[in-house]
């Protein structure tokens, strides 16, 4: 643009029809005309109002040095020089507003030669390209944050379009591939994992390019030839009006978990093998353990047939003493196996009234008459394993039972909402445990009074924290109110696990009935 002219019209623009030139102003672009021969500048309305220059000014060098961005002057002055040699102008600059405001504009324009060498013409328009400038910054700055937030994802994030071209890697790939991610953008998959993996992979895309979300887990390795596993989704990308644009992968490394997973499978045989063991031992000392104790019990009563008249010393009274001591021997063996199998034993899953379960443990434990039995109105109706919760109570209250003090007492069984679980009570009214025995009781062989004054092998509590926890529950203990007697507490899952291919029955209180599952 030529600033040295002196006449300006600030009408029609020579060449352009009015027409032509209110479609122009609409859409923001304004028209510029110099004719050297003639000396005159034509500007429309429309480019005024772009460089902020009033209808009655004259354009001037120095009007259009406040109005060009001082750091944009040498390239605007360059690009007019190239123009009277080359023909062509282009340039993009800012102006700055008397107001202070800046504005991006594209210039463009053409020289051309006047009639009969008589000068030149320059031609041109200027567009105000301050929006889209700053669409293009917020798209920069959208597209920034869309890559530190890819960036910051655990894993591999890619974007492949419907001609499987990759045009988004995540920098994770940087490290995968051992280089710059920025060699495979724009390649096709086929020459980014090379055409065996291709074929192999293009079902999954295919599937997911019309509409379907792909899980697969696989084993790749990467630059440094180390070995990874990794958890693979491929999703649709869908544009502004649902069209699936390609697909959107992401691969999470889970080499670490493959590993625990691994560990813990390892543990896991372990563990079997560990109860094939002990269970075979328990096996062991309840059957052919059993068989010398049987013999002794014969033996004390042959002896007892032989002795029959005999008065004298403490014969006999050791004789009661060494029957009792093998009869407890026998209990601690059948014990031992009770323990081994605890939890393992389940039976059937029964839809238990546990109330009424309470209530038939109560006659079938016959307490004494000055012993009283409670079931609480709390007690649910629950979906479960219910001959290892038959087992659990039935120990509890027959503990409270044996050892309470007096033998004159009550025992109450109750239940609250502990959301997927039951929290059972078993409280009863007896001596009471000191904390400091919180963890002694449910250990094997432990009882809290010489076996001389209470009978018991010791594992009855320890059978029923392994059952507990077997189920998923834990289970303790707390004072009763004012300090007197026990309440014994433990969770209990409302239904069974998942994966539990148990047949299922319908129970109510204790006895079954058929019927279809609910």
């Amino acid at each position: 643009m030529d600033a040295l002219s002196h006449k300006v019209d600030i009408g029609a623009v020579p060449g352009v029809t009015p027409e032509l030139q209110r479609t122009l102003a609409a859409s923001g672009v304004g028209l510029y005309h110099f004719d050297a021969a003639t000396n005159t500048f034509a500007v429309d309305r429309t480019c005024r109002r772009i460089f902020d220059i009033d209808d009655d000014a004259v354009l001037s060098p120095d009007v259009m040095i406040t109005r060009i961005h001082p750091e944009d002057l040498d390239r605007y002055w360059s690009a007019a020089a190239d123009a009277m040699r080359g023909g062509e102008f282009a340039c993009d600059y800012r102006v700055v507003h008397r107001d202070g405001s800046v504005r991006f504009i594209s210039g463009r324009g053409h020289m051309a030669a006047g009639q009969s060498g008589t000068g030149h013409r320059l031609e041109g328009v200027v567009i105000d390209v301050t929006a889209r400038r700053s669409l293009e910054a917020e798209l920069l700055a959208t597209q920034s944050r869309m890559q530190n937030l890819a960036d910051a994802v655990p894993g591999l994030f890619a974007f492949i379009d419907r001609d499987y071209v990759v045009r988004f890697l995540s920098a994770q790939y940087d490290e995968w591939y051992g280089y710059s991610r920025a060699r495979h953008l724009d390649q096709h998959m086929s020459d980014v994992v090379g055409p065996e993996v291709f074929l192999r992979r293009k079902p999954l895309y295919d599937r997911v390019l019309t509409g379907e979300t792909v899980h697969y887990e696989e084993q790749r390795t990467m630059a440094s030839g180390e070995e990874h596993y990794y958890a693979l989704t491929y999703r649709p990308a869908r544009d502004s009006e649902g069209a699936i644009m390609g697909v959107i992968s992401l691969g999470i490394d889970i080499t670490e978990r493959r590993a625990m997973e691994q560990a813990l499978e390892g543990r896991t045989l372990e563990l079997q093998r560990s109860n094939q063991d002990l269970e075979q031992f328990a096996y062991v000392a309840s059957h052919d353990l059993k068989a010398p104790l049987r013999a002794i019990d014969i033996l004390v009563d042959w002896l007892r047939d032989d002795l029959a008249g005999y008065e004298g010393g403490e014969v006999r009274e050791n004789l009661d003493l060494l029957k009792q001591r093998t009869g407890r021997l026998h209990r601690l063996l059948d014990d031992l196996l009770a323990y081994s199998r605890a939890g393992r034993k389940t039976g059937d899953i029964i839809e238990t009234d546990t109330r009424l379960l309470v209530q038939d443990l109560a006659l079938l434990l016959n307490p004494p008459a000055t012993m009283a039995i409670m079931a609480d109105a709390s007690l649910p109706v629950i979906l479960t394993h219910a001959t290892p919760l038959e087992q659990v109570l039935r120990n509890l209250l027959n503990n409270a039972i044996k050892h309470h003090p007096t033998g004159n007492g009550q025992v109450q069984v109750s239940a609250r909402d502990a959301g997927d679980s039951v929290e059972f009570a078993v409280a009863d009214d007896g001596a009471g445990i000191p904390a400091e025995f919180a963890e002694k009781v449910f250990q094997m062989f432990q009882t809290l009074k010489p076996r001389d004054e209470v009978e018991g092998s010791g594992m009855g509590l320890a059978i029923v924290k392994r059952i507990v926890e077997w189920q998923g529950g834990r289970i303790w203990f707390d004072p009763g109110p004012g300090g007197r007697g026990t309440v014994f507490r433990f969770t209990w899952r409302r239904r069974p696990p998942a994966d539990d291919t148990t047949q299922t029955r319908r129970s109510v209180a204790g006895s079954e009935s058929t019927g279809e599952h609910p």
